[in-house]
């Protein structure tokens, strides 16, 4: 069905609404910009008005936006108002008015709710709610047929009752269809609010209500599957999931009845998860559940749920013990208690949870955005009765020693007795360091800071085991706004309102009672915060944010009627969070006596029963006939202040029967609009004989959908009189029976108003009564058959209808009037010639119509004139105007043309003609006029009277040809012009009348005056945006005193503020309701400023507000700024000043010097300044102190600060430190001059600096400070003077160098350094002291360094050093030293000190340039090298270093000496040597320990070529092999290198064989190879065999022995570190054993110990015969040798045989190598004889010319069975052919 409400609209009949910006950014920024609708003669109404929403985004949509619109009575008690009840306007592209409704109150046994423009998009802006209402002890079930909405900002809130924040059970967004949900009694509630952007298909719901005895269905989980339809008490179902997913949960359900008589399912309806995600079903008596990755930081992205599962009628507790989740995007919902559900987010520990069931459930959500540490919590089951504790909150301790845990490790309960520390609140303070049992702490906040939690813990056994606090500990959170009130009335609002208040809100009012023995009642006039996360708390006394005094926590948009105090003080507490917010709130509060609830009111329709308010008084409630009470019937006053509940409300209900004389029938919820799928049907039933007559007030049903249909009588068949249906009001009905019957029937969409229609009953011999018409007299009493009325218009009025008599009549068999009742109207115009008249608009005294034009003539005798006074005058200002031309027509001069309600109190024609014209827009319009009018004779000598300015006077009363008046304005007026009007000969004034007009605006000076709203007293115009500036006397300040105010409510408004800036202002005024006296000295200003600001639509009366000056109040000491002080004191009046200094190193920060400028809040002319200290100064007195930044306090991070200090000329600088503490990684460097170039005198960090006196050596110091972005410090506190300048400071000694010579320190001496040996200086070697201003040495002090590399030419004797010795060398160097004495001598090398990273960082030794390749030596690690000989008169030395570690290096002695013979070749370490000649020709033998290799010729000779000696070939060395093959009946292994650490990234095996007859033993003389990263193997053979076993680290392992006559040994070392390794020993070792004998083809061995004495046995596969003795046994044999009794045995497939049994193998011969040529084989198979025998071959493979015949029978005649060849396998062979 399409349903359209046609509405013609011209290109500017919009209301533009218009939303900028990303929706998903910073949550929303709406920007509205209004254009006034203007209508065009339709039929859409001004709760019709059409809109458009403009998205500046990727979508766009049909054009949809809702109005609120305000229900006169209340419901659910909200403020005094329904739940707003939104129409939804869209505008289609054939600009048709469409029109939803969202939200109502349904009944029924089921129904179906949809979204408004269900499936085609919900509007944004919505906020519906619909309260669905079963009859009692139903409980209502609804089940989700649809759902989309967009997630995180529209959302779906369930209530379990009335919409109420108590009741609040869920709120649901996104995609996802939910479960369905089941009630707890009889009223369920829904609502739906979106926000400004996006929305989606929206939701459909069925409902429906469950008896007593029906659980309902309790729906299918996703991926699961539901056995079972019967949902009643006693009825099981059951659940399982789809393959690939896990149930958790109770797989069967049964509907039991609880303690309440309550049909419910015993358990939650389970899940099913993926096999691969977290959670799970817990059962048993306890437990703990953590989220995924507990203590390394949850996973992003993912859900988990855990269901745990107890007995019926046990509880279940769950502690939390850790709890860090980010908060509202990471939450853990918690299902089975009381609420139902619970949401927990944040990093606060939740309190304690027991279940109200045998189960709970948890169900844990990550967004993908965050990682925090999650959650722990411990379970426990309690039987029933032993946990009924609640309300306690664990808090985490500050280290590991006060978590608590409730098993030991032999698993036994452990007792806690104490509470963790719970610390102290950020910007507060904490009472009490008692944490036992029972003991209390409490806290407090600093002044700018409110408490919001409890004042007071204390701390309580839990659960048997635990010790917790009973709260959590408060926060103090700043104020942001608010204000302290008194009584004995007034009004406040939250920030901004009507518009949206700010996000992280912290605002308080604390309201105090003028009379200490009265206490505050407030109620709320709006109310609206985001539900569920922005709280107004109230509470009693002025302890702001104490739990024990919170009276209510109010969120959402539900309020009680009124709040009561039980002081004299209230506190209420704002708190936003950092999201969306709403419009917040407007509340009224006064005194009223203690002991007393206040006055609650009385519902519409209905009326109330008792007066008295006081504690323990009640009220009773009862609607009017035919309404129903819906709520508490009798409410009473509580000790506590409160009502205990809301008054209930009057509905009119949808199905009645009315037997009263008269009466009135109402759709439902008229005027709000009726609900959707209604079905309505009223009786009215008079006495027999009698008729009934309907009079319809008001009608606006959706055309043609929904109707009215009126019957006359009760039959289904009864005569139908008419069927109403769209806007227009029907004409009066009337029944031809006693009985009438009302049909209202509505559509499953869009609403209209409703109707209002009265009824009344007569006699079946009489008329109805016809009434007395409007603006008209009636003249008659009697309505029996035959009598007659008359009617007369009154004065101004024409009749429009009917005749003037009308009598009552028989027409027919009706009796009834003779013609239509008369109507009397004002018309549309006229020609008047009587001398006097009264003319009125149209309408009157009603609202005109839009779109009139309507003309009046009013004709006197000719030589008269026409005198028009105005009795009332009323227009939509700017909009509707009354024109006057003084002649007969348009075209005649215009007098004047009026519009608003300004008009002059009389006018005059100039002739006998008056022309009057009224015209109206199409759009709004008002009450309109009455004049009267006269006509006079006209004065031949004077000009007729020019009148009085409106709001003015005159001032001349002469008004003859030459007569000047003037005129004045009353206080707040201005005249339009000054000129004086001059009585002219033609009888016409100079000029026309001046008005006195309230102007927008202006600078008003003096002690007092008036200011006024533009227009005042009439309507102000539209669109304003008007300033005044109020300056009085200087010293005074400005009081405001308001004597009307009346401003559309939240759109227009003023501002008032004493500082120029409107951003903040005083106060923000709007509404009705007059504003007490204002005082704008506040800030001891004299001049005040007041803005007014009106929108572009409705507009009221203004305000007429006086002001004058008063004395402002004296100023208070502003006290002394922290490290300073000031100078005055004493009465400090207006006008007074203070001057203020700072401590040594603290700058002044603000105004030296403040003047009193007093006022309210004792205001000076500047804040009290600060003494601060700086980052960085620069300073010249002698002395003074340094501080660094907010000294004593912490400095921040990231600072770079430069100080600057100069004394008088020729003298130094002496600083020390008086405090020092600075942080890690902060420094702070001095230097000693003028800036950062001069030599540095100190870097600092940590305490370094303390008792570290520093001198300069010149008038000037340069400090700089450098903090990171880590921790923080108190920082520094120096303290510099000066002294007179007369020497240099000792300049000290290098490292590794000496003075040479020293001449004094004096101006003009010098020093002289030099070097140690090896060391090379850098730098000058004389230091001067010098002679000018500064004294101070010319050059820096030198260094000694060893460098990389070198030249020594010449010299006899010297030292090399490694770079940097004794310092370690750096990474990746390559240094080359040369070394060349005289010809004829040879170099030594003698090695002082050497240590290197061994195999990596390495030294070589060349005999000559290293180009000749004759290499004397290649070193590294940290061995001792012997010493080094040349054979020429040049050395080379290489030393190259890698990336990886480095060490001290080495230090070289080097000497020259003369050639006479060879030198000694010493002897190889590890090696015995033979021989010590060393004259040309002597031989010199060598031989290696054993265990090492020899590497080189073991025999070397000493050669002598020309001048040259030396050994042919080179003197070897002896080294551990890195593996290799060892054959000797013993011996030694060792790890290369050995005793020296062996070399990384090694790989070396060791193959030791000995004689067949033996065993090798291994023993471990020394053993350490690095731990985890190098290992030793040993293999029994060779490396295929067994692993005998794996070494590491350095304990000494046991001696191993082999099996066989083979071992392997295997070394590997990793890339880095290494141990100095093993020295192992092997010797041969005759066997105890036998070898292993091996196993047989196509058989097994049983037995596996081949020690003396034992045996192993043989046995062959089926189909195969042993093959010798079956059995072996280990002995000792004649050689003296262990060896086996027998030789191994083999399994043969035999060429033939005899086979028995039920089953077996036959095998061709040799099976399963080829058989051999020529043989015959027969086969004889027998089974008992109760069977047959059955064969397949397994495998079959035959030449073609050998064939495998089958007998059925014992001999080979016995009939042939099959003849076979070939290949086959796998199936029986088929017979040869």
């Amino acid at each position: 069905m399409t349903s359209t409400m046609l509405c013609v609209r011209e290109p500017w009949l919009i209301l533009v609404s218009v939303a900028l910006g990303a929706h998903h950014a910073a949550h929303h920024e709406q920007n509205w910009q209004e254009v006034r609708a203007r209508r065009a003669g339709h039929p859409c109404t001004e709760g019709q008005i059409a809109a458009i929403s403009v998205h500046a985004g990727p979508l766009a949509l049909a054009a949809l936006t809702s109005l609120k619109v305000p229900h006169p009575s209340p419901l659910w008690g909200n403020a005094g108002r329904s739940p707003d009840k939104t129409v939804q306007v869209r505008e289609d592209s054939a600009g048709a008015c469409i029109i939803f409704t969202c939200g109502g109150t349904l009944k029924g046994r089921n129904g179906t709710i949809e979204s408004p423009g269900f499936p085609h998009g919900y509007p944004n802006g919505a906020n519906c709610t619909w309260v669905i209402v079963a009859e009692e002890r139903n409980r209502i079930h609804i089940v989700f047929q649809s759902f989309a909405v967009e997630e995180e900002y529209d959302f779906l809130s369930l209530y379990d009752g009335h919409p109420h924040p108590a009741n609040f059970r869920t709120r649901l967004t996104g995609f996802q269809v939910p479960a369905p949900v089941t009630s707890t009694g009889s009223i369920f509630s829904l609502r739906l609010t979106s926000d400004f952007a996006v929305s989606a298909h929206g939701f459909k719901i069925y409902y429906e209500e469950l008896q007593s005895g029906s659980c309902g269905n309790p729906g299918v989980p996703p991926k699961g599957v539901l056995n079972g339809t019967r949902f009643n008490v006693g009825n099981r179902i059951r659940y399982h999931c789809v393959t690939g997913y896990i149930l958790d949960g109770h797989s069967q359900l049964t509907c039991i009845t609880n303690t309440a008589g309550m049909a419910v399912w015993d358990f939650p309806v389970p899940i099913c998860r993926a096999e691969d995600t977290c959670g799970g079903t817990l059962r048993g008596s306890s437990g703990v559940i953590s989220s995924p990755d507990f203590q390394g930081e949850y996973k992003s992205s993912g859900e988990c749920t855990w269901t745990i599962l107890a007995d019926t009628g046990d509880t279940i507790s769950l502690v939390f013990t850790e709890f860090q989740l980010e908060n509202k995007f990471d939450y853990l919902e918690v299902e089975g208690s009381e609420p139902p559900t619970i949401w927990l987010s944040g990093m606060n520990i939740p309190v304690p949870i027991v279940s109200n069931k045998n189960w709970l459930r948890l169900h844990f959500v990550t967004d993908s955005n965050h990682r925090h540490k999650g959650f722990t919590a411990q379970y426990q089951v309690k039987r029933s009765g032993d946990f009924k504790s609640r309300g306690v909150k664990l808090l985490p301790g500050r280290d590991n020693t006060s978590k608590f845990s409730i098993m030991n490790e032999g698993g036994i309960k452990q007792v806690s007795n104490y509470c963790p520390d719970p610390g102290e609140p950020e910007n507060g303070k904490r009472v009490g360091a008692d944490f036992s049992i029972g003991a209390s702490v409490h806290f407090t906040c600093d002044g700018d800071h409110v408490l919001q939690g409890s004042k007071t813990i204390t701390c309580q056994r839990v659960a048997e085991v635990f010790a917790a606090w009973s709260d959590h500990r408060p926060v103090c959170k700043v104020k942001t706004c608010g204000s302290n009130l008194q009584g004995p009335s007034g009004t406040f609002t939250s920030p901004n309102f009507p518009i949206q208040y700010e996000s992280n809100s912290q605002c308080v009012w604390i309201i105090t009672a003028s009379n200490p023995n009265k206490v505050i009642q407030i109620n709320f006039e709006e109310f609206d915060l985001e539900i569920g996360y922005d709280t107004l708390t109230i509470g009693d006394g002025a302890e702001v944010g104490d739990s024990r005094t919170i009276i209510q926590v109010l969120t959402g948009s539900f309020v009680p009627d009124l709040i009561v105090s039980m002081t004299h003080r209230m506190w209420l507490h704002l708190q936003s969070d950092e999201s969306v917010g709403s419009i917040g709130f407007k509340i009224n509060y006064k005194e009223i006596d203690k002991e007393s609830c206040g006055d609650p009111g009385t519902p519409l329709y209905g009326f109330r029963e008792g007066s008295g308010f006081s504690n323990g008084d009640v009220l009773r409630f009862e609607c009017q006939f035919g309404f129903e009470l819906i709520g508490e019937r009798t409410i009473s006053c509580q000790n506590n202040n409160q009502w205990s509940a809301n008054i209930p409300i009057c509905i009119f209900p949808c199905l009645s029967n009315f037997t009263a004389p008269m009466g009135t029938v109402l759709s439902p919820d008229y005027p709000e609009g009726y609900g959707n799928n209604m079905n309505c049907v009223w009786l009215i039933i008079s006495e027999p004989g009698s008729r009934i007559h309907l009079a319809f007030n008001d009608f606006d049903l959706e055309p043609p959908y929904d109707f009215l249909a009126v019957k006359d009588g009760e039959a289904p068949n009864a005569t139908v009189l008419g069927r109403f249906s769209g806007a227009e009001v029907p004409s009066h009905l009337t029944s031809n029976t006693h009985v009438l019957q009302l049909e209202f029937q509505a559509d499953h969409s869009m609403s209209g108003r409703g109707f209002n229609i009265t009824y009344s009953t007569f006699g079946h011999n009489e008329c109805p009564d016809p009434g007395v018409p409007l603006n008209a007299q009636r003249f008659g009493d009697s309505f029996q058959l035959g009598s007659s009325i008359s009617v007369a218009c009154e004065e101004g009025f024409i009749k429009t209808q009917g005749s003037d008599t009308i009598v009552c009549e028989l027409d027919g068999d009706r009796v009834m009037w003779s013609g239509l009742i008369p109507r009397c109207e004002a018309p549309c115009g006229g020609h008047f010639t009587s001398p006097v008249g009264v003319i009125l608009s149209p309408g009157w005294p009603g609202y005109y119509k839009d779109s009139l034009s309507c003309e009046w003539v009013i004709e006197a005798e000719p030589g008269r004139s026409i005198k028009i006074t105005f009795d009332r005058f009323q227009t939509e200002l700017s909009f509707d105007f009354l024109e006057v031309h003084d002649g007969p027509n348009l075209l005649s001069p215009l007098i004047g043309s009026f519009n608003g309600s300004q008009v002059p109190q009389f006018l005059f024609s100039s002739t006998s003609f008056l022309y009057l014209l009224f015209t109206t827009d199409s759009s709004r319009s008002d009450s309109g006029f009455k004049l009267f009018y006269e006509t006079v004779a006209v004065d031949r000598h004077s000009c007729l009277d020019p009148g009085i300015p409106v709001n003015g006077v005159r001032h001349g009363q002469d008004l003859s040809i030459g007569a000047r008046v003037r005129f004045g304005c009353d206080a707040g007026y201005r005249l339009s012009h000054e000129e004086a009007l001059v009585c002219e000969k033609n009888h016409w004034w100079s000029h026309p009348l001046p008005s006195c007009d309230a102007q927008c605006g202006g600078d008003i000076e003096g002690p007092e005056g008036i200011i006024l709203s533009p227009g005042f007293p009439e309507l102000y115009p539209n669109s304003l945006n008007c300033t005044w500036t109020v300056e009085v006397s200087h010293g005074k300040g400005v009081q405001f005193t308001f004597h009307t105010f009346h401003l559309e409510d939240h759109h227009d408004y003023l501002l008032l503020t004493e500082n120029g800036s409107f951003a903040q202002p005083l106060a923000r005024l709007t509404g009705s309701q007059r504003p007490p006296s204002i005082n704008a000295g506040l800030y001891g200003s004299f001049k005040a400023q007041l803005r007014f600001i009106s929108d572009f639509s409705i507009s009221f009366q203004g305000f007429n507000i006086s002001f004058s000056e008063y004395d402002l109040e004296p100023c208070e000491d502003p006290g002394t700024p922290k490290f300073g002080w000031h100078s005055g004191g004493g009465r400090l009046g207006i006008g007074d000043s203070l001057v203020f200094a700072c401590e040594s190193g603290y700058r002044l920060q603000g105004l030296r010097e403040i003047v009193c400028l007093g006022g309210g809040r004792r205001v000076w002319s500047a804040p009290l300044p600060r003494c601060v200290a700086e980052c960085g100064s620069t300073v010249s007195n002698n002395a003074g102190v340094l501080l660094s930044p907010n000294y004593p306090m912490n400095y921040d991070n990231n600072h770079e600060c430069i100080y600057s200090v100069q004394v008088q000329a020729g003298k130094g600088i002496n600083i020390s430190a008086n405090s020092f503490h600075l942080a890690q990684g902060d420094i702070l460097k001095l230097y000693d001059g003028q800036d950062n170039t001069a030599d540095v005198l100190g870097t600092f960090s940590g305490t370094a600096m303390m008792g570290v006196p520093l001198t300069s050596t010149s008038n000037h110091l340069w400090l700089e400070f450098y903090s990171d972005q880590d921790t923080t410090a108190p920082g520094f506190k120096l303290i510099y003077s000066s002294f007179e300048l007369s020497h240099c400071e000792d300049p000290g000694v290098p490292q590794f160098g000496a003075k040479v010579s020293d001449q004094g320190h004096f101006a003009g001496s010098a020093v002289t350094y030099g070097c140690d040996p090896g060391y090379r200086l850098h730098g000058s070697s004389i230091l001067r002291c010098m002679t000018g201003e500064r004294r101070t040495w010319d050059h820096q002090l030198p260094s000694c360094i060893a460098e990389c590399g070198g030249s020594f030419l010449g010299e006899s004797s010297g030292r090399i050093l490694s770079p940097g010795y004794p310092f370690p060398y750096d990474n990746n160097l390559r240094c080359t030293w040369t070394i060349q004495v005289d010809s004829g001598n040879t170099v030594s090398l003698q090695f002082l000190a050497f240590d290197t990273e061994a195999s990596h960082d390495i030294l070589k030794v060349w005999d000559g340039r290293s180009e000749s390749e004759m290499l004397l030596k290649e070193v590294s690690g940290s061995l001792l090298p012997d010493g080094i000989h040349s054979t020429l008169n040049l050395v080379t030395i290489q030393f190259e270093t890698d990336f990886y570690i480095s060490k001290s290096g080495f230090a070289i002695d080097f000497s020259s000496s003369v050639a006479t013979a060879c030198r000694d070749p010493g002897t190889p370490m590890n090696g015995t040597r033979s021989g010590d000649g060393k004259e040309p020709g002597d031989l010199v033998t060598f031989v290696c320990d054993p265990g090492y290799e020899l590497q080189g010729e073991g025999k070397i000779t000493c050669i002598q070529v020309d001048n040259r000696y030396y050994w042919q070939p080179s003197p070897p060395t002896c080294i551990a092999p890195c593996g290799g093959n060892v054959t000797g009946s013993s011996g030694f292994i060792l790890s290369p290198n050995y005793p020296h650490p062996y070399p990384h990234s090694k790989d070396c095996d060791w193959f030791i064989t000995v004689h067949t007859d033996y065993v090798i033993s291994l023993a471990f003389i020394s053993f350490s190879i690095e731990p985890n990263y190098d290992f030793l193997y040993i293999y029994d053979g060779s490396s295929s065999s067994q692993l005998i076993g794996t070494f590491q680290d350095s304990k000494l392992p046991e001696k191993v022995e082999s099996t066989s006559n083979v071992m392997h040994v295997a070394f590997r070392s990793d890339g880095s570190v290494s141990y100095t390794g093993f020295h192992l020993e092997y010797k041969a070792k005759l066997r105890e054993s036998c070898f292993d004998p091996g196993t047989v083809m196509n058989g097994t061995r049983l037995g596996s110990d081949y020690k003396l004495g034992s045996s192993v046995t043989f046995h062959c596969d089926a189909g195969y015969l042993l093959q010798g003795y079956s059995s072996l046994t280990c002995q000792m044999g004649d050689t003296g040798r262990p060896e086996w009794s027998r030789p191994l045995p083999s399994c043969q497939a035999p060429c033939g045989s005899r086979s028995t049994g039920s089953e077996g193998t036959v095998l061709s011969p040799n099976y399963p190598r080829n058989y051999t040529r020529g043989n015959t084989c027969l086969y004889e198979v027998s089974v008992p004889g109760e069977f047959v025998l059955f064969g397949q071959f397994v495998v079959f493979q035959t030449t073609t010319h050998d064939m495998v015949e089958i007998y059925d029978g014992p001999l080979p005649d016995s009939a042939l069975l099959a003849s076979l060849h070939g290949s086959h396998s796998g199936t029986a062979p088929q017979a040869a052919q």
